[in-house]
């Protein structure tokens, strides 16, 4: 059976621009638990703006293609990220978070995403705003867009 195609989409820095919290972060020199415990507090304000050609680019080709999501934001704020999203009109099948407690590099994280969603689809495209993550998925095999 052939699987369903699917584009990997990153959250932040590709379908809402989270900068002016991130650079917040950088600021602060917060770590673990406080670094998410404040993106947390802050990932659903009116700082964070949803990214139109990414949102348009999604509503393009959803349902002929599934859009999964893949953040390296933490797993504690789930509520926060899927309410942003419904708020913001992004549709998409899955998402995929980074397990609380774990302060993997992204690469780590999202990698273990993509070997993940390969299981169940064929992954046609992987954009992130991140050189690194986009290398990794190159190493898989995997067409690596970067959005600048």
């Amino acid at each position: 059976m052939e699987k369903p195609k699917a584009i990997v989409l990153d959250v932040d820095g590709v379908c809402l621009d989270s900068s002016k919290i991130i650079e917040e972060l950088f600021e602060l020199k917060l770590k673990g638990d406080a670094k998410w415990d404040y993106f947390r507090k802050h990932c659903n304000g009116d700082r964070v703006k949803a990214i139109n050609s990414t949102r348009s680019l999604i509503n393009s080709i959803y349902p002929r293609c599934r859009i999964i999501l893949s953040t390296a934001r933490n797993e504690k704020c789930r509520k926060e990220t899927e309410m942003r999203l419904e708020n913001d009109y992004f549709m998409y099948d899955a998402l995929y978070m980074r397990p609380k407690n774990d302060y993997s590099p992204a690469p780590e994280i999202k990698r273990n995403h993509l070997l993940e969603i390969i299981k169940s689809y064929d992954i046609i495209a992987f954009v992130d705003d991140d050189l690194a993550n986009c290398e990794m998925a190159k190493e898989l095999g995997i067409l690596a867009l970067r959005k600048v």
